[in-house]
């Protein structure tokens, strides 16, 4: 009885228009299911390799199996897809681009095309790891140097300020003034450090 009357009231607080039903109108509005790929039925957030083991191009991922024994007992099991890391070409911006795909994309790649599979999946192929194969770049790259490498921020940044360790203290003061001199000059330049 208590069910119903709550029922009731929402379903005029729906029908009236009150508050409480623009409330939950503009709640529903405001929430989008994520793009699906329509071969594979998977969101393209999962096909670009990162959550498992999924091909990026096709979507496959593993089914569940069983191993049955002579004696009937059945096991759980996993019949993984057949990924390969590959370096596939892409004639359009002529380069190369490292994927995780099955053998099976492999086999529809000579049939349909990288970026006519990358379309349908809804992968970007531009965000992908990559190596170059244009000529005109490979000529560029012998006159002008080497393509820019990326820095490494945790490379020392120059000389370090000169610090000598209590040990070697105790030994420079058993020196002279003019071998001290020259220990400290020599111990600073082993070990990258500026005589101040």
């Amino acid at each position: 009885m208590f069910a119903s009357a709550t029922t009731t009231k929402l379903t005029n607080a729906f029908a009236t228009g009150s508050d409480l039903g623009a409330k939950f109108r503009a709640a529903c509005a405001v929430t989008t299911r994520p793009e699906t790929v329509k071969r594979s039925g998977m969101t393209i957030e999962n096909l670009h390799g990162m959550s498992g083991r999924k091909c990026m191009l096709t979507g496959k991922k593993a089914n569940n199996g069983r191993t049955i024994s002579f004696s009937h007992i059945r096991n759980k099991t996993l019949q993984q897809v057949n990924l390969q890391y590959k370096r596939v070409y892409w004639p359009e911006q002529k380069r190369y681009v490292r994927l995780r795909i099955s053998t099976n994309a492999i086999k529809t790649l000579n049939k349909l095309g990288l970026e006519e599979m990358a379309k349908r999946a809804g992968l970007d192929l531009m965000s992908l790891p990559y190596i170059d194969a244009d000529p005109a770049r490979k000529e560029w790259q012998a006159e002008n140097g080497a393509a820019p490498t990326k820095q490494n921020k945790r490379a020392p940044k120059g000389p370090k300020p000169l610090y000598i360790p209590k040990w070697k203290e105790a030994q420079l003061a058993k020196m002279d003034a003019a071998a001290a001199t020259a220990e400290k000059k020599r111990f600073a330049e082993a070990n990258n450090m500026v005589v101040a």
